[in-house]
């Protein structure tokens, strides 16, 4: 199997992994139990050790001035090779190796790529952001403005084009988002009115409550709009709803 050991990130100040001929050594170290993390069980530290002629428990020697050399590029293994498999099954579970991109370990400045996976992901990433932009060409100019509300912004008073522009950015950084947001959020309207009501101040929002003149209406958005879509307070709904339009 061949591995790749890739940075997670680049440095902010310098904008690269790691400059040229400048090397970071991953080696052992001490676990909270006070043990040596060498990675290996005993099993493979056995069975390891045999082929390579090396004492391989976690009290030999060979821990003492063991590294695996990080470069500014990525580090590829053959675990087909002993001593490449000795270094992957240490990479595996070492505190500053995660196992994928998505594994948020805080100590991690390394991570084992998985190109299969990662590329199935983005595959998956783009098939979203595709449907997503069909779901986008349906919607109308007004709907666009009622969609950027919902992410909170305010756009009566610029053009269509910049309402279009602004909301196909926040598409492309989060596609889920923007199903989450407008195509299967079947409340939408009455959270664009209710957002729209209180940017009008016909609906007042004090820290989480939302009330309209002397009536809750929630101690949440979720309330709030819980409460508006009660067949009972039609009455009020529409009521809000005329006062919303008329500002």
């Amino acid at each position: 199997m061949e591995v790749k050991i890739k940075h997670i990130t680049s440095q902010d100040w310098s904008g690269v992994t790691r400059y040229p001929n400048c090397y970071d050594a991953l080696g052992p170290y001490f676990t909270r139990s006070g043990r040596i993390y060498t990675g290996l069980s005993k099993e493979d530290a056995e069975r390891l050790g045999e082929i390579l002629g090396l004492e391989l428990g976690p009290n030999s020697n060979f821990w003492d001035s063991f590294r695996v050399r990080m470069g500014s590029g990525d580090l590829f293994l053959d675990t087909s090779d002993p001593y490449d498999e000795l270094k992957y099954l240490f990479l595996k579970g070492h505190k500053r190796v995660a196992s994928s991109i998505d594994d948020r370990k805080p100590t991690a400045h390394y991570y084992i790529s998985n190109e299969a996976k990662e590329a199935e992901k983005k595959n998956e990433y783009n098939r979203l952001k595709r449907k997503a932009y069909k779901e986008f060409d349906k919607m109308s100019n007004s709907e666009i403005r009622k969609a950027l509300r919902l992410y909170g912004y305010k756009a009566d008073d610029v053009s269509d084009s910049v309402a279009e522009d602004r909301l196909a950015t926040l598409l492309e950084q989060n596609p889920q988002r923007f199903f989450d947001k407008w195509v299967n959020n079947k409340h939408r309207m009455t959270e664009f009115l209710i957002k729209e009501a209180v940017a009008k101040n016909v609906v007042r929002k004090n820290k989480n409550i939302y009330s309209y003149g002397t009536t809750t209406l929630g101690r949440t958005l979720e309330e709030a709009i819980d409460y508006l879509d009660n067949k009972e307070n039609s009455e009020i709904k529409a009521t809000i709803l005329n006062e919303t339009t008329v500002k």
